[in-house]
C-alpha cells in the first residue's frame, strides 16, 4: 500500500550545535501533532551533532537524516525542502526550541482556511538565568488589523516589515514547489531567510497570521548568524536577489517596489548600528550608495517610514558629512535626555505614557 504523505514536514538544518540540539529535537519529536516527518540536514558538523542526530533517528521512525559536506545554510535547507513530502512544511533552527502544540495549531489553521502560509509569533530566548528568558517579540507582531484572518500579503505592507522569521511559519508544499521558491545558496553566507521570506509573502495568494507564540528564538548562541558581524555584507546579496525577483515579476514590482526598499532600509539600519569601527565605515559606504540611488531614481515613499526611521534614512544618506553627523547626534542626545522625563510606549496591546518613570496613562488597543 502506498504510504500516505505526512501532514507536516519539519526541516532542521544542523551545524555544530551539540550544546542546544537535544533541547531542539526533544521539542520537535514531542509535538502533539504526530503525523509529521522530521528531516534533519547535517551541514558537515565537526562536533558531536551527527552522533546526537543518529541517536534520535534510532528512536523515532519519523526522522530522516541527510548528511553532507559543509555547503552553507541556504543549500542545507533546500536539500530538506527538496525531499519533503508533507502537505505543509516548517523550518526550525537547531539552536531554538518550540512549544508542544506549535505544528498542530499551525496545521489546523492552514487546513481550516486553506491558505498558502500561516505565521505565528515567537519568544526572544536567553539561556542565561540573569536575563529575561522568554520575552515575547512584540515588535514582530503585525498590526492588529492583520491578525487572525485571511489576508493577501501584497495588500498588507506591514507584514513585510516585521522580520524574516521563516521558522515561525508553515508553508504549503505545493505553493513553494509551483513557484520554485528556495533559499539563496551563497556558500558561507548568512541572512538567507530574507529573500525567501520576501518571495513567499509576495507570491502567496492567501496567508493567516496568528498572535500565538510558539518558537523560543535563542539570542545567546555566539555561533548564530545574528551574532556574526563579519557576515553582515551577505545581507546585500539577499536584497540583490530580491531586486532580481522583482524584475522577473513586473506586476508584483509595480505594487511593492517601495516596500522592498523600505525592508532593505530596515535591515541595513539594524546592521549599521550594531557594527563598530572599520566594519561600520565599510558597510556605511554600501548603504549610502544604495539609498542615494533609490532617492535619485524615485524609489522612496516617505509614507512607509516612521518619523525616527526617516531621520535615520537622512542620516545614512548623509553619512560622512561631519556637520550633519554632529547635528544628528546632538538631536539624539536631546531626545534621550527628554525621554528620562517623558516616554510613550506602544505595543500591540496598549499605549502607555510615563512621566519621570511613573505611568500616568494607559489605553488598551482593541
Amino acid at each position: 500500500m502506498e504510504q500516505q504523505n505526512p501532514k507536516v514536514s519539519i526541516v532542521v538544518p544542523v551545524y555544530n550545535v551539540e550544546k542546544y540540539l537535544r533541547q531542539c529535537l526533544d521539542s520537535i519529536v514531542g509535538q502533539t501533532l504526530k503525523d509529521i516527518e522530521i528531516i534533519i540536514v547535517n551541514d558537515g558538523s565537526t562536533d558531536s551533532s551527527l552522533q546526537i542526530i543518529k541517536e534520535y533517528e534510532n528512536k523515532d521512525i519519523r526522522i530522516k537524516i541527510i548528511d553532507k559536506k559543509n555547503e552553507g545554510y541556504g543549500k542545507t535547507v533546500n536539500k530538506g525542502l527538496d525531499i519533503a513530502r508533507g502537505e505543509y512544511i516548517g523550518i526550525i533552527e537547531s539552536d531554538d526550541w518550540i512549544e508542544p502544540n506549535m505544528f498542530e495549531k499551525l496545521y489546523s489553521t492552514a487546513k481550516l482556511h486553506n491558505v498558502d502560509i500561516v505565521r505565528s509569533s515567537y519568544y526572544e530566548y536567553y539561556s542565561e538565568a540573569s536575563k529575561d528568558k522568554n520575552k515575547v517579540a512584540l515588535w514582530a507582531i503585525p498590526h492588529k488589523d492583520d491578525l487572525n484572518k485571511i489576508i493577501l500579503p501584497l495588500d498588507r505592507y506591514d507584514v513585510f516589515f516585521r522580520g524574516q522569521q521563516v521558522w515561525s511559519y508553515v508553508y504549503k508544499r505545493v505553493f513553494l514547489n509551483e513557484n520554485k521558491i528556495r533559499f539563496l545558496e551563497t556558500p558561507g553566507a548568512s541572512y538567507q531567510d530574507i529573500s525567501f521570506n520576501f518571495k513567499t509573502l509576495s507570491l502567496a495568494k492567501s496567508a493567516y497570521i496568528l498572535k500565538d507564540t510558539f518558537v523560543h528564538y535563542r539570542l545567546d548562541n555566539i555561533n548564530s548568524s545574528i551574532n556574526s558581524k563579519g557576515k553582515v555584507f551577505c545581507v546585500c546579496e539577499e536584497f540583490n536577489e530580491i531586486s532580481k525577483f522583482l524584475n522577473n515579476h513586473p506586476i508584483i514590482k509595480s505594487k511593492i517596489k517601495m516596500v522592498a526598499n523600505r525592508s532593505k532600509f530596515g535591515s541595513y539600519r539594524w546592521n549599521f548600528y550594531r557594527l563598530q569601527g572599520k566594519e561600520r565605515e565599510s558597510f556605511a559606504k554600501i548603504v549610502q550608495s544604495e539609498l542615494k540611488y533609490d532617492l535619485k531614481n524615485g524609489n522612496f515613499d516617505k509614507s512607509l517610514y516612521t518619523r525616527s526611521e526617516y531621520k535615520d534614512y537622512k542620516y545614512l544618506t548623509n553619512y560622512g558629512n561631519k556637520f550633519y553627523k554632529a547635528w544628528y547626534y546632538f538631536l539624539r542626545m536631546l531626545r534621550s535626555f527628554f525621554s528620562i522625563f517623558f516616554h510613550v510606549s506602544t505595543n500591540s496591546n496598549a499605549k502607555r505614557v510615563f512621566v519621570l518613570g511613573i505611568r500616568v496613562y494607559k489605553r488598551k488597543i482593541l
